[in-house]
This record gives C-alpha cells, sequence and structure tokens, in this order.
C-alpha cells in the first residue's frame, strides 16, 4: 500500500501488505506452501526463490509489522530471542552494549550467557531515569537496549531521552516494543533506531504461535 503514515490503526491493520492477487484478484493472500520458486534464468525470479530466505505470506507479514510500526522494513524470525540474537550479531566482538536493568530473563541470559561468548560485553543500568546512561556509556558502546514497560514488572523508561544521549554518542537504540505493541507506541517516532517485538505475545495474542519481528 501507498501513503501508509497517513492512515489510521485499524485501517493499517486490515489493508498493510494486503493488496490483492496480481494474477487471481484475490482480496485474500492465499497461503504459500511452497519451498522453492521457479525462475526464468540463474538468479533471476519474481522475488522469491527460496523459503528460508523469504516468501509471500512473510513478506507480507513483515510489511505489515512495518507499517503498524511507522518504519520502513521488517524482518520476521523464528521467535523473538532470535530477533535478540540476530541484532547483538551485528556489533563486531569487543563492542559494549547497555541495556535497561529490568530486561526480560531471556534477553537476560542471553546477554550474559551467549553474547558474552562473542566478546560482547553488557551493562544493565536502570534507566527509569535517562541521565544514568551518560555515565554507563563507553568509547566501545554501540548499542543501547530499552523495553518499557519491562517485562513482567512494567516499568517505564523515557524512549525520547535515551535516544537523545545515545545519538550524542552515536549508539543505536533498540526498544523491544512487546508489551505495548503498534497499537499503543511507535518508538521509531520517538528516536529508536530499530524496534522488536516477541510476537508470541501481544502481537499474536492467543498462545498459539511462537514468533519474532524486527523493523
Amino acid at each position: 500500500m501507498t501513503h501508509t503514515r497517513t492512515l489510521g490503526f485499524g485501517t493499517l491493520a486490515v489493508h498493510a501488505a494486503q493488496e490483492p492477487d496480481a494474477h487471481t484478484g484475490a482480496v485474500i493472500p492465499p497461503l504459500s506452501l511452497s519451498t522453492t520458486f521457479a525462475q526464468s534464468a540463474v538468479g533471476e525470479h519474481k522475488g522469491f526463490e527460496y523459503s528460508r530466505s523469504g516468501n509471500p505470506n512473510r513478506d507480507a507479514f513483515e510489511k505489515a509489522v512495518a507499517a503498524l510500526e511507522k518504519g520502513e522494513h521488517g524482518l520476521a524470525f523464528a521467535s523473538g530471542s532470535s530477533a535478540t540474537a540476530t541484532i547483538l550479531h551485528m556489533l563486531p566482538a569487543g563492542s559494549h552494549v547497555v541495556s535497561v536493568n529490568d530486561v526480560y530473563g531471556g534477553t537476560y541470559r542471553y546477554f550474559t550467557k551467549v553474547a558474552a561468548l562473542s566478546k560482547v560485553d553488557v551493562s544493565f543500568v536502570d534507566l527509569a531515569d535517562p541521565s544514568n546512561l551518560r555515565s554507563a556509556l563507553k568509547d566501545n558502546t554501540k548499542l543501547v537496549w530499552l523495553e518499557t514497560p519491562t517485562n513482567p514488572t512494567l516499568r517505564l523508561v523515557d524512549i525520547a531521552a535515551v535516544a537523545e544521549i545515545a545519538h550524542e554518542h552515536g549508539a543505536l537504540l533498540v526498544v523491544d516494543n512487546t508489551f505495548l505493541s503498534p497499537y499503543f507506541q511507535n518508538p521509531l517516532t520517538l528516536g529508536a533506531d530499530i524496534v522488536v517485538h516477541s510476537v508470541t505475545k501481544y502481537i499474536n495474542g492467543h498462545s498459539d504461535v511462537v514468533m519474532g519481528v524486527a523493523v
């Protein structure tokens, strides 16, 4: 769809990335069960070649969540933890990360038990007062990680204030928006660089899907 940022949330939730099928006119995208897509020549395809790298249904989901979060691109993952791991893998060895201290337990375990193996050091800081971030930043701080509200204690952090301090230092700001969902909060509009969700929780809402997404 075009002009998604001028449309209301309800309209985006129903229509974003739901264009009628160009071949059949179907208004609901059919399920794509194919693992492999035909190519007219080597490396020449219609946007999809193998479902590991993308398929029409995942593409539609990614575009829909990106629209709801007022972002440009979305990437779906097998879980929220997979999204977290992928973002941390963007950092070179020797990087430093500042995380809100009241972070989701699975994220805490990844930061302390897995990221450390890649020589990524994480400091956990009380960011209810954003000024605490200044003293925690180091020369090698590449990323600041927030949840707000936090899971499960629902503590709040001022995203815009943290974004300003992080960007002054040249660090990226990632916000886990799982607990509010795009309906109540769009961290990208407050200065975040990346938004992540455990789709398993509020976006899905029915305890029958495990998935993550980053925008």
